[in-house]
């Protein structure tokens, strides 16, 4: 018997050793949002004054300029708020990753392209802000399926074409 308990004990701690790891920035992360704000990223042609300096490895993506998480859903992206950052680059059809991004306010930068249809997939969106920008094409109509958007301000862009009806405001 005295064997047994010893053998189990043994047997439990070098289970424990095992499945014991470091927690180390890079592990307490959520993938998905970290790589579709590199992906954003890698959509920058230009950052003049630098405000991208900290979307690196050496700080938790949380804490990058303008990246706001959760405290509620830790480590998951809410808003991204890049006013007037002086950013030049087109926008990633990632950025329709981060699934609980609630704000995107890209204000008063130059991006150009299309609004990439992606955003649509992000359903607890309220708030999108690219006024002030060179955006090209049409406003994507999956827009709609944004349904708890109300703040949508495209204003100031090179878009074609109408806002779909299901995001104009009603007329009561």
């Amino acid at each position: 018997m005295k064997a047994f308990v010893s053998s189990f004990l043994l047997y439990t701690v070098l289970l424990c050793i095992h499945l014991w790891r470091p927690v180390t920035a890079s592990s307490m992360q959520n993938e998905t949002d970290r790589l579709a704000l590199i992906a954003f990223k890698d959509g920058i042609t230009q950052d003049p004054l630098g405000m991208l300096s900290s979307w690196n490895d050496s700080l938790h993506f949380c804490r990058w300029s303008g990246v706001y998480c959760s405290r509620r859903h830790v480590h998951r992206v809410t808003k991204l708020n890049l006013f007037s950052y002086g950013l030049v680059g087109s926008l990633s059809p990632h950025i329709g990753n981060p699934t609980f991004l609630r704000t995107i306010v890209l204000q008063n930068n130059s991006f150009h392209g299309k609004v990439p249809s992606e955003i649509g997939g992000l359903f607890r969106l309220q708030v999108l802000v690219l006024s002030n920008n060179s955006f090209e094409a049409k406003v994507p109509t999956n827009l709609t399926y944004c349904s708890e958007l109300r703040v949508l301000n495209l204003i100031d862009n090179k878009l074609e074409g109408k806002i779909p009806e299901e995001l104009a405001p009603s007329q009561n």
